[in-house]
């Protein structure tokens, strides 16, 4: 049978129980059935987690049943399909084996979590059977057609840690693989950092909160992390001769009852980076709230038009991006869509002035403002290592520019595991490639997949000790030089007949900030910012630019346009299929029109259709 359960944190447990190996008889596929619909109409479950007796998850269907008298319709593939349908995200639980069916079940779940030994495939080829619960379907959507064609007409089993590599797997634990998976399920809207973060910030501004969180438990932390940052910054105020009043319910009201936002004048959603749970949440926030209620996306990257589609008043939603944590942090980047009214920018912006932030309203792309410019300065400096340099000599150069960590350290900080997910979900890498790419391009570019072998090695950064550097332990903080990544480097160099050289400190240098500011010109042309003062508020309030430089579009400006062109060219000849070295057009007309002062550059922009 399938055994239901509430489990922490209001998870129902769904645990598959048929000894030995938990197979799919039509018995447990009824109570599979029975329990899913139990939680689905629980209005307190707020996830589900499917995990299998005794350190198994399910070795399959049982072939006894499939000559049974008594089957009566049911059948595994409606059954998955339920699971994918659910409202509530599903959680699988791997732990030992997760073969055919039991496979085709975890394939419908939302997320996976396997312990380090466990075993996944589908073995019923060897005896003419084929996945018979759409995993023929599922499975290549998840890893890509060769990777999948190789498991289904194998029949072998794959470790959990070769299924993590594949993208079938989210998370490989070492224990308590149960607990970590519930601790996932727990994650829907509301108090996390950057929520607590939030909260913190309305309540200094006297701005009455209504706090929302999944369940009871999840509000009490958040309750508790909350007012302890309110203390905190009540000591700082009465040092002024201020007060902060946040022990007033009518002020911050704590609560779990989504229907409570019934009458807010505007939402500022928090939860993580998945735009299906944005989207999900989204379309609730449209029926519950009041029709003149403003929507508020805190995201990175995501595409604002698409969060906006799941609703039914498009115009009333905008991108209010946070920067961690959001009650330090000045800088607030609003993200306008496609559909956004003029009003709703207005109000994004009078939050900011009211939140004592820098509000800078920028266009919708993919990375915003910030996040895009990062990009190809980040990937200047790995290529940098690819032609012979190393992490500490790359940082150092920026941080002697003035930056406060450099792009290493701050990778290792952030997680390189956070950039491995998005580029497999954009297909850069993992098993979604097609057979034959070559390992240093994509789609004629160059590109390096430096980053994506470390995290294939388990070198996440601080969080598991290594990763650009060493650590003394998994959450370290001291970063010290790694001879292993040393020899890491030179045998990928070998691997790909990489001539090492060495490279100065100028290159360095150059390399890294001028594909950022060339980036910073294209925004401008396409119209995303409406001026490079923006561009420099951005970056010496949210992303570290030393403010003696003025900015990176300012500093440019400085050293002078016809400098960072021809430096670029130079760049770009030497690295011919690297866009990021390309000089942009706007660039090049800059120069071409004599080298104007910076607060002149935007006149000679045919000015193109925006709300800025």
């Amino acid at each position: 049978m399938a055994q239901y359960a509430r489990g922490a944190a209001a998870v129902a447990v769904i645990r598959l129980r048929n000894p030995p190996v938990n197979a799919l008889s039509l018995t447990v596929l009824q109570a599979l059935e029975d329990g899913l619909r139990r939680a689905d109409a629980d209005p307190s479950v707020k996830a589900v987690m499917i995990c299998g007796e005794n350190g198994k998850f399910s070795a399959g269907a049982d072939i006894r049943g499939f000559s049974s008298l008594k089957r009566r319709g049911i059948a595994l593939g409606p059954i998955i399909s339920l699971i994918e349908r659910s409202e509530k995200p599903v959680v699988a639980a791997i732990e030992g084996i997760a073969l055919g069916g039991g496979l085709e079940v975890a394939l419908g779940c939302h997320y996976r979590i396997a312990h380090v030994k466990a075993r996944m495939g589908f073995p019923e080829v060897t005896i003419g059977l084929l996945p018979g619960a759409e995993g023929t379907q599922r499975l290549p959507r998840l890893i890509g057609v060769p990777a999948a064609l190789d498991i289904i007409t194998t029949g072998r089993h794959i470790p959990a840690t070769e299924a993590l590599k594949l993208g079938l797997v989210d998370e490989v634990v070492e224990e308590n693989t149960v607990e970590a998976a519930i601790c996932l399920a727990n994650k829907v809207i509301g108090l996390g950092t950057m929520g607590r973060g939030i909260v913190t910030s309305l309540v200094k501004a006297n701005i009455p909160v209504v706090a929302l969180e999944q369940d009871l438990e999840y509000l009490n932390m958040g309750r508790k992390a909350v007012m302890l940052l309110l203390e905190r910054e009540a000591m700082k105020m009465e040092q002024g001769a201020q007060t902060l009043d946040f022990h007033n319910p009518a002020r911050l009201h704590f609560t779990v009852d989504f229907d409570l936002l019934c009458d807010v004048d505007l939402v500022i959603e928090a939860v993580f980076e998945n735009m299906a749970l944005k989207k999900e949440i989204f379309h609730k926030l449209s029926r519950i709230c009041k029709p003149g209620a403003f929507l508020c996306t805190n995201t990175s990257a995501l595409n604002i038009d698409e969060i906006a589609s799941a609703t039914s008043r498009p115009q009333q939603v905008i991108g209010t991006h946070f920067f961690s944590p959001a009650h330090v942090m000045r800088l607030l980047e609003i993200i306008y869509g496609h559909h956004t009214s003029p009003t709703t920018i207005a109000t994004a912006m009078q939050l900011a002035k009211v939140l004592k932030k820098v509000g800078v309203v920028v266009g919708n792309c993919f990375g915003f403002v910030g996040n895009r410019m990062m990009f190809p300065y980040v990937q200047q400096a790995v290529f940098l290592l690819e032609e012979g340099s190393r992490p500490e000599a790359v940082d150092q150069v920026l941080e002697d520019f003035g930056f406060k960590i450099g792009p290493f350290r701050m990778s290792d900080l952030a997680g390189l595991d956070v950039g491995w997910r998005s580029r497999k979900g954009q297909g850069l890498t993992g098993a979604s490639l097609p057979p034959g790419t070559p390992a240093r391009q994509r789609h004629g570019h160059r590109y390096s997949p430096l980053p994506d072998l470390l995290c294939e090695n388990g070198r996440f950064g601080q969080k598991t000790g290594k990763g650009w550097y060493q650590y003394e332990k998994a959450g370290g903080r001291t970063a010290k030089p790694d001879p292993w990544l040393h020899n890491f480097l030179s045998q990928y160099r070998d691997t790909h007949h990489i001539n090492t050289r060495f490279i100065d400190q100028e290159e360095i240098l150059e390399r890294c900030l001028f594909s950022l500011i060339n980036e910073g010109f294209d925004i401008l042309a396409e119209g995303i910012a409406s001026g490079p003062e923006h561009l420099d508020v951005i970056y010496i309030n949210g992303y570290g630019w030393p403010k003696h430089r003025g900015g990176p579009m300012f500093y440019a400006s400085t050293i002078g346009l016809p400098r960072v062109l021809a430096k670029l060219q130079k760049y770009s000849e030497a690295h011919p299929d690297v866009p990021g070295l390309q000089p942009s057009v706007f660039l090049k007309k800059l120069v071409a029109m004599g080298n104007p002062p910076l607060k002149e550059w935007m006149s000679y922009l045919s000015r193109q259709s925006n709300k800025l």
